[in-house]
């Protein structure tokens, strides 16, 4: 007990226990192995240098422009969203059904373009809303992964990284960049779509067939959101959050949709007759190789923190809501409710299931221990091996798919991490995930591709070797762009905005410097 006449001074639990968090916290930072310093990327960007009133006007105006964008749209929109299903309705033989009143009552629909599509039925607009919703999850979903695996200084700035995508891509989405993917014009050149054709939203509507249908823009939107989150996951810990402003919206543009156009639109790579159900080359080769450009282009790490993942049930949730939006992501990706619905499904479970056991004993193998983080790396591996063959390819073959291509992602990973750090430090291994995951899920799709499956021609392995010579020859020509294109974008970026932190920045913190938070709230 304290003197006579004195106050008891004994401390609180919460006095007690927020020193005890800073030394664990400083503990762990003490942990870091030093490597060598960051490549200088050049002096500060142009806009950096500019007076901070100027900046502030600049962010103004550009906020204006976007409402004067907006209004314009809603004045000028000429969207008919009275039904026509007369003129527009025929029955599964193409014939004309000109006393249709209502899209349950045709199997398919002429286009405003004079295209036979797929008829927006009500049980297509169910699915495909669902299916859009689940898509959207995966990107907090992703964010939470990241923020999971990624060291305890830079967990705020992870998340916010992440989820940057769901506030710009949408705008861009309404603006001109669906058309960019989507907007087909005869005569127009097959690798990027005509800007003009559903610019502004030009046609879309809840009436419209084929890609004038709102609920194709809405799941095709989400798909354009998350590919660039996946990429950031390479440059954690050392990308400077405002250029991210600037290089997604211009990777979105300069990538992702002249690929989306090649593959999803009927463009170049579609009409060659390679066959990417889901997005094994628009979302994960682009994403998965542009990380290996954004980490070779920024240097590696100034330390790489062994203290371990800061939030391993972050990372145990994320994996779980990727595995869970999946399923839109593979199965809603025919466009309409039919029987390859249920059968991408089955592929998904079995793929991920496979590819994350392979992981495990893979681990085993090597000596290391049964590790959370190691089942988590092998879902989503499985996830991406199987999306561009998801309604392609029988059960078995789905199986291996995503064992064999969890054995080649789990050897780069552990490659990079034994070697290749110094070099391309993908901190969150987002190369061996997507880029390879997405390689050999292309490459095993072309071999495994069956007729009787939906597939428009058979693979390899059903005596149609040519396939596999077509797909590794696109593969080889995507994967040089996915490179170059993204090195180019970068380097733009770093001429207006820094793409890289400070190295004071680095070694505070992420979450402090860029964005005065703390995951943890030691007054508490």
């Amino acid at each position: 007990p304290p003197p006579a006449g004195a106050s008891d001074c004994s401390p609180t639990a919460a006095e007690f226990i927020a020193p005890v968090r800073k030394l664990s916290l400083l503990s762990q930072s003490s942990k870091m192995i030093s490597m060598k310093s960051p490549s200088e990327l050049g002096p500060r960007g142009l806009i950096e240098k500019l007076p901070p009133f100027v900046q502030k006007s600049m962010i103004g105006v550009f906020l204006l422009g976007m409402l004067g964008i907006f209004i314009a749209m809603c004045v000028l929109s000429d969207i008919d969203t009275t039904p026509d299903v007369g003129v527009y309705a025929v029955d599964a033989d193409y014939n004309y059904l000109p006393n249709a009143t209502n899209p349950d009552q045709y199997a398919y629909a002429f286009d405003y373009d004079g295209n036979v599509v797929p008829a927006v039925t009500t049980a297509t607009t169910a699915w495909m809303l669902i299916a859009s919703f689940l898509v959207l999850i995966m990107t907090p979903g992703l964010a939470f992964f990241y923020g999971g695996m990624i060291n305890h200084k830079n967990v705020i700035a992870t998340l916010a990284a992440s989820i940057l995508p769901m506030g710009v891509i949408p705008l861009l989405w309404c603006w001109f960049t669906y058309s960019l993917s989507f907007g087909v014009t005869a005569g127009y050149p097959e690798f990027i779509g005509n800007p003009a054709t559903h610019g502004f939203m030009e046609g879309i509507g809840a009436n419209g067939q084929g890609l004038y249908s709102s609920t194709f823009w809405l799941f095709q939107g989400m798909f354009a959101i998350i590919t660039p989150a996946i990429l950031i996951g390479a440059i954690a810990d050392r990308v400077n959050f405002p250029a991210l402003l600037l290089f997604v919206p211009m990777w979105h543009m300069g990538v992702y949709c002249p690929m989306a156009h090649m593959v999803f639109g009927g463009g170049l790579i579609a009409d060659y007759g390679i066959l990417d159900f889901a997005g094994g080359i628009v979302v994960h080769m682009s994403s998965g190789w542009g990380a290996l450009a954004a980490a070779l282009y920024l240097g590696p790490r100034a330390a790489i923190d062994q203290s371990g993942p800061a939030q391993i049930p972050f990372t145990v949730l994320g994996a779980s809501l990727l595995w869970f939006g999946w399923f839109g992501f593979n199965a809603g990706s025919g466009g309409v409710a039919d029987n390859i619905v249920p059968h991408a499904f089955l592929n998904t479970v079995i793929a991920t299931a496979g590819s994350m056991l392979t992981w495990i004993i893979l681990d085993q193998l090597k000596g290391r221990p049964f590790k959370v983080t190691g089942m988590a790396m092998g879902i989503v591996v499985g996830l991406v091996s199987i999306t561009p063959g998801c309604a392609y390819v029988n059960y078995g073959a789905a199986l291996i798919i995503g064992m064999f291509t969890s054995c080649m992602s789990w050897l780069v990973q552990w490659g990079m991490v034994a070697w290749g750090k110094t070099v391309a430090d993908d901190t969150l291994d987002v190369f061996a995930c997507h880029g390879i995951g997405g390689t050999f899920g292309m490459i095993l799709t072309s071999l495994f591709q069956n007729t009787e499956y939906g597939a428009g021609v058979d693979g390899a392995f059903y005596g149609n070797g040519i396939e596999l010579g077509k797909c590794l020859l696109v593969l080889v020509c995507v994967v040089g762009y996915f490179i170059v294109a993204t090195i180019i974008l970068l380097a733009v970026t770093n001429l207006f905005i820094s793409v890289r932190a400070t190295p004071e920045e680095e070694e505070e913190g992420l979450d402090f410097s860029k964005h005065f938070e703390n995951q943890y709230n030691d007054e508490a």
